[in-house]
């Protein structure tokens, strides 16, 4: 048989598999009332040619005799609400579908509370890859790294630590005398000694191949997240736009080259900001795009804190707090901003730090940053105006109103009332409602605003099982405004600033006595007359005492409304004490014009230009 011959047979097997697939989802989802039954025909059994290859993973046959799936044994899925049917039948559907619904999870703005909660319980755990194979994939990968690294061997734990759609990870150790980094070594990220332990995780083989087959797929849940969310239609007009996000997001999430350097940009901000948190460092030597070599750090990750205490214990508020201090500064004013991440992905350092090890990264803009600072401060301090007008800067599409409908939604919020995050009257539940009502206003978030939306849920979600009976995102963003307020105070009154200010003016200053000379130059040689008149009365030296006295308090009247204008973020107030300190200011310089039309002139100082006059 020919080449061309055997290429078109394995193409038309293919199709044959997605075809078969798409039925087999559309009937699997009928079957559990989350879409119509819109195939007439009995379900055929599936059958493979030889030329399409058998998949890597043996014993995961899902419902239907179709490879690659792996379901439950025994529905869950057929009765119950329609949140928690759907959740339950997204495993046995396949990887793909369970990452799409933790995904989903992350998008407040989209689905309410009810379905958000119970798609973040999905498991996305699959059958892993032998070890031989995982070995196999090492090798290979790492023979492909520049000439100039070094070589070290590595030796992996059998049983994988993790295993999802997008990676496997296994725990390791470097061969002997091999180290990460010299370094510090009273720092415990810096101890490299012999044999150091490390963390592996190797992109799947197989996982370009799932996503070409299943996300074609995705679409067909759009009746059950109707029916699950309780949209009328049929399938929700975001559906699409969302599985794009979706796929784009999974892209990133396997090009680990973009982890690694998200991880050190991460570590940097870390450091720079004193508040104790960081991110593991990879070895540059044993990583590449499908592979990332990581130090294992000792400590407790959050999910075996949760784990070991079901009831957090009175330290874990204080941590929530925190923890949420510090996204929220890399969400405004780092590098890169944490996504999609897990409880499993930050660990507590004996020391008391906490480091990042894990999930996904994107770099916002400078203007998406500056306008969610702005909203989440005037969400905060319950200014729906301020909030508006800094949430629609973005949105796109949305009522051609400047936002009045918006804002008038947004002033009749009552979380517990309105179906918010967990029902509770706290800052995320207020910040999820809003996003819902501005997509039911007909806005559409920008993808920033939609990497910040993924990155919060998960924050709010974890932060609300260390500390259920606290705020911990108010608390996190109160403390966050204190810094970035004595922040830009700090810069206000640096040296370096200051100098600069001044410097502005040195050139004038240096330039006047020259200027002065020539002046007096022209007035020697009878060119310009000069008629200078001083009368200084003891009343006259009082005004002007007291003169120079109020002149004084209006520049620092002045002083105080431009650092009221910087500071006003770092207070619960909003702009009020801008304002106070405005009125005060022309109040006073109301004043100062009044009493100075009262009084005489001090002196006289006049020139003229010509040479003809007289003095």
């Amino acid at each position: 048989m020919s080449t061309a011959r055997q290429r078109q047979r394995v193409g038309e097997a293919h199709r044959r598999e997605r075809r078969a697939r798409r039925e087999w989802v559309a009937r699997h989802l009928a079957a559990l009332g989350l879409a119509r039954e819109t195939w007439r025909r009995p379900w055929p059994p599936l059958r493979f040619p030889r030329a399409v290859a058998a998949p890597e993973v043996a014993g995961s046959a899902a419902p239907g005799g179709l490879p690659g799936r792996q379901g439950f044994p025994g529905s869950t899925a057929t009765g119950g609400p329609a949140a928690l049917r759907l959740a339950a039948a997204l495993p046995e559907l396949g990887p793909v579908f369970c990452a799409f619904g933790r995904y989903l999870a992350g998008r407040p703005d989209l689905l309410p509370e009810d379905v958000c909660q119970a798609l973040a319980e999905v498991p996305v755990d699959r059958p892993p890859l032998p070890l031989e194979r995982v070995r196999e994939l090492l090798a290979r990968e790492l023979t492909q790294r520049p000439a100039q690294a070094p070589a070290r061997g590595i030796t992996l734990e059998p049983e994988p630590s993790a295993s999802t759609l997008v990676y496997q990870e296994h725990h390791g150790r470097l061969a002997a005398g091999d180290r990460t980094d010299p370094g510090d070594p009273g720092d415990p990220r810096d101890r490299g000694d012999p044999g150091e332990r490390v963390v592996v995780r190797l992109v799947r083989p197989d996982l370009e191949a799932e996503l070409a087959c299943d996300l074609e797929l995705l679409p067909l849940l759009g009746p059950a997240l109707a029916a699950a969310s309780g949209d009328p239609r049929e399938r929700p007009s975001w559906l699409a736009a969302t599985v794009d996000d979706f796929a784009g997001a999974t892209a990133v999430a396997a090009d680990f080259s973009r982890l690694t350097a998200a991880l050190a940009a991460l570590d940097q901000d870390g450091a720079a900001s004193g508040l104790a948190v960081g991110a593991s460092r990879a070895l540059p030597e044993l990583s590449s795009q499908q592979i990332v070599t990581l130090e294992d750090l000792p400590g407790t990750t959050l999910a075996d804190l949760f784990r070991e205490h079901p009831e957090p214990p009175w330290e874990a508020a204080e941590l929530a707090a925190r923890w949420c201090r510090a996204w929220l500064r890399q969400a405004c004013f780092g590098q890169v901003l944490p996504v999609d991440f897990e409880a499993a992905d930050v660990r507590l350092l004996p020391d008391g730090r906490l480091i990042w090890t894990g999930g996904t990264f994107v770099a916002l803009p400078p203007a998406a940053k500056s306008n969610l600072w702005d909203y989440l401060v005037a969400a905060a301090a319950d200014d729906p105006d301020r909030a508006v007008a800094a949430l629609v800067r973005e949105l796109d599409g949305g009522p051609a109103d400047g936002g009045s409908a918006l804002h008038h939604r947004l002033r009749q919020l009552v979380p517990f009332r309105d179906g918010g995050w967990a029902a509770k009257d706290d800052l995320a539940g207020y910040l999820f409602l809003h996003w819902r009502c501005a997509a039911e206003t007909g806005y559409r978030p920008r993808p920033p605003l939609v990497a910040f939306y993924r990155g919060l849920a998960r924050l709010a979600a974890v932060a609300r099982r260390l500390a259920p009976r606290r705020d911990a995102l108010r608390e996190g963003l109160e403390a966050a405004r204190v810094t970035a307020g004595m922040g830009e105070l700090a810069r206000l009154l640096d040296r370096e600033q200051i100098q600069q200010v001044l410097g502005s003016y040195a050139t004038v200053l240096l330039a006047m006595p020259q200027r002065i000379d020539d002046l007096l130059s022209l007035a020697a040689a009878g060119r310009v007359n000069v008629k200078v008149e001083v009368i200084e009365r003891s009343a006259d030296r009082r005004r002007r005492d007291w003169t120079a006295t109020s002149l004084a308090v209006l520049m620092a009247m002045a002083a105080v409304i431009l650092l009221a204008h910087h500071l006003s973020s770092a207070s619960g107030l909003g702009p009020w004490p801008e304002r106070i300190a405005a009125a005060m200011l022309g109040v006073l310089g109301a004043f100062l014009l009044r009493s100075g039309g009262r009084g005489g002139r001090g002196g006289r100082l006049g020139a003229a230009g010509g040479g003809d006059r007289e003095p």
